[in-house]
C-alpha cells in the first residue's frame, strides 16, 4: 500500500499561478516536510518541463488537477485532466490524486492505465454538506473492490457529531484494506484535521505560515504541528 511509504504527517499544498512562485513554495517548506500536494490547476502555464524538473527533487509529490467542482480552478473534462495526471506519473510522481466522481465518468481508461492503482489517490471533496455515513462508506467499499489502494475523503460541516462520522471512514479503510485520508472542512471542526493522525490517517493537509488556506479550517504547517504535540501528548 502507498500509505505505508509516507513518514512525513504534514501534506504542504503547492497551489501557485507560476512554476517560479511553486519552486519558491517549496523552498520555504522544506525545513518543515517532504510531503507536498501539487494543484496543476492552478498554474497558469502548465508545463511539462518544470514538472520534470520538480519532480527530480529529493521529495514526494502528490500531483493533482483538480476538477472545478470539486474546488478546482478550471474546467476541463475527466479525461483530459487524467492524461495530464499520467503524464506525471511518467516523470515520477509519488501519487496523483483523481476524483472519485470523475473517475467513474473515464472508469474503463483509468483502469487500463499502468499507474492504476499503485500510484492513484481517488478523492472525494464535498465543499457544501457531509453526506451520510452509509454513502461514503459505499464508495469506499466500490474502489477497494475494483482494487484501489487508497482514497481521500474530505466534507463541509459544522457539526461535530457530523465530523466524528466522517474519521470513522479511516477505520472502514483499514477493514477494506485501504488507505484513507479522512477530515471535515470548516472552522468549527478543523480540529478533525489533527485527530484524523490519532486515529491513523498517514498524513493531513497544511498550507505555510503567511498564506491563505484552501480549504475551509486548514491550518498552517507550524499550527498544526503545535496542535499535534499537544494532542498526542494528552
Amino acid at each position: 500500500m502507498a500509505f505505508k511509504q509516507i513518514q512525513e504527517m504534514f501534506c504542504v499544498v503547492l497551489a501557485h499561478p507560476s512554476w517560479d512562485g511553486i519552486f519558491k513554495q517549496i523552498e520555504r517548506a522544506k525545513p518543515y516536510t517532504e510531503l507536498f500536494e501539487l494543484r496543476l490547476d492552478a498554474l497558469e502555464n502548465l508545463s511539462f518541463e518544470p514538472l520534470c524538473e520538480l519532480l527530480k527533487l529529493p521529495y514526494k509529490f502528490i500531483c493533482t488537477f483538480r476538477a472545478f467542482e470539486e474546488g478546482g480552478y478550471k474546467k476541463v473534462a475527466p479525461l483530459s485532466r487524467w492524461k495530464i495526471l499520467e503524464e506525471a506519473c511518467s516523470l515520477g510522481a509519488y501519487l496523483v490524486d483523481f476524483e472519485w466522481k470523475s473517475f467513474l465518468k473515464i472508469k474503463n481508461q483509468l483502469l487500463q492505465s499502468p499507474y492504476f492503482p499503485e500510484k492513484v489517490l481517488f478523492s472525494y471533496h464535498n465543499f457544501k454538506v457531509t453526506p451520510p455515513l452509509r454513502t461514503l462508506k459505499n464508495s469506499l467499499k466500490k474502489a477497494s473492490g475494483m482494487g484501489a489502494k487508497c482514497f481521500k475523503v474530505t466534507t463541509y460541516t459544522e457539526s461535530l457529531s457530523e465530523a466524528l462520522e466522517v474519521l470513522k471512514l479511516i477505520e472502514y479503510g483499514k477493514e477494506l484494506g485501504l488507505g484513507v485520508v479522512a477530515f471535515s472542512m470548516g472552522e468549527k471542526v478543523r480540529l478533525s484535521r489533527i485527530l484524523s493522525l490519532l486515529l491513523g490517517a498517514p498524513f493531513t493537509y497544511v498550507f505555510l505560515p503567511s498564506e491563505k488556506p484552501l480549504a475551509p479550517g486548514q491550518m498552517d504547517v507550524l499550527y498544526a504541528k503545535k496542535v499535534w504535540e499537544v494532542l498526542k501528548g494528552v
